[in-house]
């Protein structure tokens, strides 16, 4: 399977109209880099999810995988640097220092460590489930009894109001970036309640 998509010059400036599809272009590359040199069923899945997602966008019924918000992550930080070139000099947290590089290397950079990061939680079945989906056969229509198991599990975890509200939305099947248009809130901080959600039910069930 190939994407095509255009290519971009270092010294391209990031516009309004070219940043979803640069977006876009730096992830694709950035998994098929590590495609070189892996066969890991993880990176895989990731990649087919992206090409699914990419080409049926415009289908205003398609639902996005999670792999699409690692698009999203890059969309973000280039959208915050309209305007200038590619090669720019920019600043980035790089293992807890600021560090300078220009935007190309400091959009894949953040790709790179979104999709690492979500490969070591990769053993983790909300990750592996999210992943190893197939679009056609998805489906959320548990039976009365599986709810009831759910949500004996859910009043275990003790979790706040804030907690509570993104995990109802995430278990409609949205994604992060559709999850915080609906509870009104950033990307970073439903990524940040998943994770946080996620090591609760880790815990739990190895305890």
């Amino acid at each position: 399977m190939k994407f095509k998509c255009k290519t971009y010059a270092c010294d391209e400036i990031i516009t309004t109209d070219n940043v979803k599809s640069l977006s876009e272009y730096l992830t694709v590359n950035c998994v098929k880099s590590f495609l070189r040199f892996s066969n890991v069923d993880f990176f895989f899945n990731l990649y087919e999810n992206l090409f699914r997602d990419i080409n049926c966008n415009k289908d205003y019924r398609y639902i996005f995988s999670p792999a699409y918000d690692i698009v999203m992550d890059a969309y973000c930080f280039l959208f915050s640097h309209l305007g200038k070139r590619l090669n720019d000099i920019t600043k980035v947290s790089k293992y807890g220092v600021l560090k300078e590089m220009n935007i190309l290397n400091a959009c894949c950079f953040i790709i790179t460590k979104r999709i690492r990061t979500d490969y070591i939680s990769y053993n983790s079945l909300d990750v592996q489930l999210f992943y190893n989906r197939n679009i056609d056969n998805y489906t959320t229509d548990y039976s009365d009894h599986k709810w009831r198991k759910v949500d004996k599990i859910i009043e275990r975890l003790n979790l706040n109001e804030k907690e509570l509200k993104t995990l109802n939305v995430l278990l409609e099947g949205k994604s992060l970036s559709e999850t915080a248009r609906t509870i009104s809130c950033g990307i970073s901080t439903v990524f940040d309640r998943r994770a946080k959600l996620q090591k609760k039910y880790l815990s739990l069930i190895h305890n």
